[in-house]
């Protein structure tokens, strides 16, 4: 580069100018190109209507032309004349045909990005609408709806972090592997429900009804069960790391504590005393010597 904005050429020697018009030409160039292509686009659809109309004219021309050197002075009759509009009809609802199943496979990525993105949005609004119908219903007694909302989140993949479900009636619910971390479910009915491999760390479960429910798997680290009911439910393989207010569970008769994981120590002394059965209690169970009260036990 030279002090008055030219360039030197590494070959000969001489000396070209940089100036704002080329950088203009470059711009006007890609934009060309760009066009070029949409206009390359749109020739090709005409140029596949030009070859059916193109095709049907060259295949009725030649059963035009043998038909008139088949007619005396040339002249087709009325009865040819037809004949030869009704195939040049045919041959045209051919080229249409083969137009319209052109244009349907041309189109076939922007139907399938088309339903993608319809689905995705449907799932945004039925989100959308599931946690309207719970936050709705928040601190409030009943269903109000929330079952299927719930079960709604859940098939989309929502996680249900910190809900608050408090004093809601839940019951029969199904949210197996649910995420309820840090969620507050006080005085809530969840009886009968399906709560397989949730996980509830650090949950609120205080006066929790769970009575009949499936917790086998769950994830229970931090989980405050003060005033829980348990009995009949299923605990099976369930994660008890640093459960808080076990001594204080209301109930926990006929639950099924088979493979607890990590539990608090005297947890499972404590469980079986009040009722809960494992392979320890079943062999006890069986011998003559177990008294009435400990075999039947309030649910």
């Amino acid at each position: 580069m030279t002090p008055d904005g030219t360039r030197e050429s590494p070959t000969d020697g001489r000396h070209w100018i940089v100036t704002p018009t080329m950088f203009a030409g470059t711009a006007n160039r890609i934009t060309f190109h760009a066009n070029m292509s949409t206009t390359m686009g749109r020739r090709w659809n005409w140029g596949v209507l030009a070859l059916g109309i193109g095709a049907a004219f060259g295949l009725t021309t030649p059963l035009v032309a043998a038909q008139m050197s088949a007619t005396s002075g040339g002249i087709l009759p009325w009865a040819d004349r037809l004949q030869v509009i009704v195939n040049l009809m045919k041959v045209i609802e051919l080229g249409a045909f083969v137009f319209s199943a052109y244009h349907f496979w041309a189109g076939r990525r922007e139907r399938r990005t088309s339903d993608a993105e319809a689905a995705r949005q449907a799932r945004i609004d039925a989100n959308y609408q599931a946690w309207q119908v719970i936050n709705s219903a928040q601190g409030k007694g009943g269903s109000g709806g929330r079952v299927e909302a719930l079960g709604d989140l859940l098939k989309n993949g929502v996680s249900l972090a910190g809900i608050n479900l408090d004093d809601a009636w839940l019951e029969g619910v199904e949210l197996p592997g649910a995420t309820l971390v840090r969620s507050s479910l006080q005085r809530a009915h969840f009886s009968s429900a399906n709560l397989a491999g949730a996980n509830f760390e650090g949950a609120d479960l205080q006066g929790i009804d769970l009575v009949g429910a499936n917790l086998t798997g769950a994830y229970l680290k931090g989980a405050n069960l003060t005033e829980a009911r348990l009995s009949a439910a299923i605990l099976d393989g369930a994660d008890l790391t640093d459960v808080v207010g076990w001594r204080a569970i209301r109930s926990i008769s006929h639950a099924s504590i088979e493979g607890v994981r990590h539990p608090p120590l005297g947890f499972l002394g404590f469980a079986r005393g009040e009722g809960a059965v494992d392979a320890i209690t079943k062999t006890m169970m069986d011998n003559d010597d177990v008294s009435f009260s400990q075999n039947f036990r309030t649910i």
